[in-house]
């Protein structure tokens, strides 16, 4: 007869949170008790530490102490892992207390031990901290626990997460006297060097802030200035505020956020105070920061300089069409123009924190990381030619983005001599040597412009010939300064190293980019003619350069001219090919055939066989229309981008702006997209059905549950304070949006949900109504809800089979749900439960904080459950003890209070070992 061979028999997949194969100790209950390895304790710990809470079964102290100690031995056994925990933490999991403790106890345990290995204290620190208020957080954590000594790894840590994080809506909204670590201490104990200017200028005001509150706001710092101008309105002025049209655009100039206003209104927050709060308060599509902006100077900003400086963009000056197409008659026609790039300042400027990005690669090279909300204009896949509103997450492969062609707009720095002067320097000039020189050859047009260049400005040229090629030095009196080295200083780009080359953000004017580009491609560019087997023509210019920044800027000069290009890189081979080199190839290319003609109206080349090629080329290729893929039939002032992959980005600091009328900016060269609280203030305040359905819409909207990475249970407690329903609907779909890891399984599932004592006793924080029993409630009652055939029980020392309809609620459930607990007794009882429920089920999850009395006649979770039939507990206390041997042969434990961890369980299914959720 077959023991292993049984028609059930299925591979079984091994999960991370690993126990000893035989109880060791015992459960704060008295049942086995299985000791965890360091990091399955730490982990299942880590996910529910709360900071300085008490737990049922454990005083705060006793937790504490145990987190440290538990980091303590990971951060020197294993620190890699240690660290890709705690940044987890801090990011999906949504940990901040736990992650900010941990990194602080990381690093003392490796100074302690003069432990260097794997990572660096300093990004471990960097790592965690992803709010304003944190750097004050982490050193008030250290100083109360360490003293008044930082160490070295602290400090650079913190100012490196401070030049992120620090700007004038920062300061505005925590910088605060109630604080003992005000901005001012965290400068002057990390001395961060400021990422621009206005950082400069806002590090030295808060520094002065802090010695005298009456310290004027600096004319740059628009954003505090606007704040003080408002602090200064008189009281009883400062509601009619709200009846003005531009209330909402007052206070978002100034920083105020609803919090702040209701202090600053010194009194109730009416209907027409919310109605004016509540756009503002929702969620916002963005993008992630470093993402380059199109200014209207003809440089380009990250946005998260454009928001914190509150910098106008280029945005186009009418709606573009987007209405669904429909077919038949008397549809009318459509607009396929898109208006005019201009100047446009922003109605709104956000900063809308971490979130998770998609990084969204285009065919053009360029590389734009969004969040998965945020709205772009595609060209329609099939059918009539139109545009469409999409957002990042329903974008394909293959889908086409606008590129704008017609950015008229530069600055006035700079003239075409400077420009051709500063370009072929950057080619094939010499600029880390006492004397600029230049390598070229004496009979071509760029040599002849540097001896012209130099005796313009009055500098000698001496000539060596080397071969064919000929290298020119420029000297000058000694003693005195070298008017070309002055010229190369003051373009910023004397004495850099071929590989950070590039140009400063200055605003060039049209004349100075169209020299530039003139010298850069006669020096370090190429021009490729060719013809294919039916004699049709087709050519390229290419200009490369190691220099990845100065690639990029490139390619922006030349999409800003008009002339589409493409960026793509190339590793290069030296000698036979087996020895790599150590920087890439960037290549900008431009290969078609209107954007040719357009090229060489453009430059002015001097190397001869450079420019007649591209002319013989222009007039080849005149004959050429716009590619009917590239336009579609469209306005020419655009052409299209194709996206090639998207693919996860991790979590981002990310922003947004939002302009008027087209909701449209132009952002990395493409055209893109604009971008749950306070229900039970909006009701008390009466706001309108109107202004309450679009709050509701909002936070059911799949992409702003995502980015929120709310916990579960709070939209369960913004569900029990509402008190009215007609946020019920609308909540009860961002909860179960918020759950979008828990798995549909197929089968027979039943799921066992603890209503014990230890689940009711105390919330997960002090100042939290949200006990254990209710977040384990959500996740029974959700799996319930989404599995096929699903045995929901509730248990403590008996049993009680609480029924969920497949597609139901989750939020009426779970309140049917927690109106029975008390109902069987108040004890924990695993194996009884599991002994009076377990019928043949597929499956088994168990959610508790699994400290379970003994079983009867010494029996286990194994007695009671097949060895075949996989176990999934999920932990929501993080004790010492498991109830039963997990990581191997269908027995599984994970935790949190999110639903981060249930993504391994589909794995486990097909037979797959299960890893770290980071």
């Amino acid at each position: 007869m077959a023991k292993f061979n049984i028609f059930r028999a299925r591979p079984a997949g091994t999960s991370p949170v690993a126990t000893a194969p035989v109880p060791t100790d015992v459960t704060h209950e008295g049942g086995d008790g299985y000791a965890r390895d360091t990091r399955s304790e730490l982990f299942l710990l880590a996910v529910a530490n709360m900071g300085g809470e008490a737990t049922f079964y454990e005083s705060a102290d006793q937790r504490d102490s145990r987190f440290a100690q538990l980091v303590h031995t990971a951060a020197l056994s294993d620190p890699e892992w240690t660290a890709r925990l705690l940044a987890w933490l801090r990011g999906e999991a949504n940990m901040r207390t736990a992650s900010l403790v941990g990194a602080a106890e990381f690093v003392h345990a490796r100074l302690l031990f003069e432990s260097s290995a794997g990572v660096t204290n300093r990004a471990v620190v960097d790592s965690v901290l992803q709010r304003a208020d944190e750097p004050g957080e982490l050193l008030a954590y250290w100083t109360s626990r360490y003293g008044r000594s930082v160490p070295k790894p602290i400090k650079r840590g913190i100012a490196d997460a401070v030049r992120r994080l620090y700007n004038e809506r920062a300061v505005a909204k925590w910088d605060s006297d109630a604080r003992g670590f005000r901005m001012a201490d965290v400068l002057n104990l990390a001395h961060p060097s400021p990422v621009a200017p206005w950082q400069g200028a806002l590090f030295q005001h808060v520094l002065d802030v802090r010695r005298s509150s009456d310290t004027p706001v600096p004319a740059d710092l628009r954003v505090l200035a606007a704040r003080r101008e408002l602090m200064a309105w008189p009281v009883e002025q400062r509601r009619a505020l709200f009846s003005r049209p531009d209330a909402v655009e007052v206070l978002r100039s100034a920083g105020m956020t609803w919090e702040s206003v209701a202090g600053w209104l010194q009194g109730p927050l009416t209907r027409e105070v919310w109605e004016a709060l509540a756009p503002s308060m929702g969620y916002m599509a963005c993008l992630a920061e470093g993402t380059p902006v199109w200014l209207a100077d003809g440089t380009t900003a990250p946005i998260e300089e454009v928001v914190a400086r509150r910098l106008p963009v280029l945005s186009y000056d009418k709606a573009w069409d987007t209405r669904p197409v429909k077919y038949g008659a008397n549809q009318g026609p459509r607009d396929h123009s898109v208006g005019t790039l201009v100047p446009t300042v922003p109605s709104a400027w956000l900063d809308t924190g971490i979130r998770p990005v998609l990084s969204i690669r285009f065919a053009s090279g360029r590389v734009v990381d969004a969040t998965t909300d945020h709205r772009w204009i595609r060209q329609r896949r099939a059918g009539r030619q139109a545009w469409e509103w999409t957002t990042s997450a329903e974008l394909r492969p293959g889908d086409r983005i606008p590129a704008p062609l017609t950015a008229g707009y530069f600055g006035d720095e700079g003239d075409a001599w400077d420009g051709y002067f500063v370009g072929a320097m950057l080619g094939d000039g010499g600029m880390t040597a006492l004397t600029p020189e230049f390598h070229g050859d004496p009979d071509d047009g760029a040599v002849a412009f540097l001896r012209e260049y130099a005796a313009k400005h009055g500098c000698g040229v001496t000539e060596t010939a080397n071969g064919k090629i000929v290298r020119l030095r420029f000297p000058f009196k000694q003693w005195k300064r070298n008017p070309l080295t002055e010229v190369l200083r003051a373009y910023d780009v004397w004495g850099k190293r071929c590989e950070v080359k590039a140009l400063p953000t200055r605003p060039f004017s049209r004349e100075f980019w169209i020299g530039a580009l003139s010298g850069l491609i006669d020096t370090d560019g190429c021009v490729r003619e060719r013809v294919n087997a039916k004699g049709t023509v087709h050519g390229a210019v290419e200009y490369g350069t190691v220099s990845r920044r100065l690639a990029e800027q490139v390619s922006d000069a030349l999409l800003r001219l008009g002339v589409t290009n493409i960026v793509r890189e190339r590793s290069v081979r030296v000698g036979t090919g087996h020895i790599q080199g150590r920087h890439p190839i960037h290549i900008v290319e431009v290969n078609r055939a209107t954007a040719l003609v357009r090229l060489a109206e453009l430059l002015d080349l001097r190397i001869g066989y450079k420019a007649a090629k591209l002319a013989r080329l222009a007039e080849l290729l005149a004959h050429v229309a716009p590619a009917h893929s590239e336009m579609h039939g469209y306005d020419e002032a655009v052409a299209l981008d194709r996206i090639v992959s998207i693919e996860d980005g991790g979590e981002r600091p990310t922003y947004c702006v939002t302009v008027e009328p087209s909701n449209v900016f132009v952002a990395a060269g493409l055209v893109t997209g604009n971008c749950l609280r306070n229900l039970r203030n909006f009701d008390e305040a009466g706001m309108s059905d109107e202004a309450a359905a679009a709050v509701a819409a909002r936070l059911a909207d799949p992409g702003q549950v995502a980015r929120s990475r709310q916990f579960p249970f709070r939209f369960l407690s913004a569900y029990e304070a509402a008190p009215t329903l007609r946020w019920g609907y609308a909540l009860d779909q961002a909860l179960q949006l918020s759950l979008r890891n828990l798995p549909a399984l197929p089968g027979r599932s039943l799921v066992l949900v603890d209503t014990s004592g230890s689940m009711t006793g105390l919330g997960f924080s002090a100042r939290s109504k949200v006990s254990p029993v209710k977040a384990a409630a959500i996740f029974g009652v959700a799996l319930g809800a989404k599995g096929e055939q699903v045995d929901v029980v509730g248990f403590a020392d008996g049993t009680f089979r609480h029924d969920v309809k497949q597609g139901s609620s989750v939020l009426r459930g779970v309140e049917r749900f927690l109106q029975r607990v008390g109902e069987v007794g108040h004890g924990t009882d695993i194996i009884g439960s599991l002994k009076r429920s377990y019928r043949g089920h597929d499956r088994v999850f168990i959610i508790s904080d699994m400290q379970t009395i003994s079983g009867p006649y010494g029996q286990g979770v194994s007695d009671v459950v097949p060895a075949h039939v996989p176990v999934y507990g999920f932990n929501l206390n993080g004790y010492q003890r498991a109830a039963y041997a997990t990581g191997t042969a269908g027995r599984h434990e994970f935790g949190g209070l999110s639903d981060a961890t249930f993504r391994a369980i589909p794995l486990l299914e097909a037979g797959r070992n299960a890893d770290w959720p980071f």
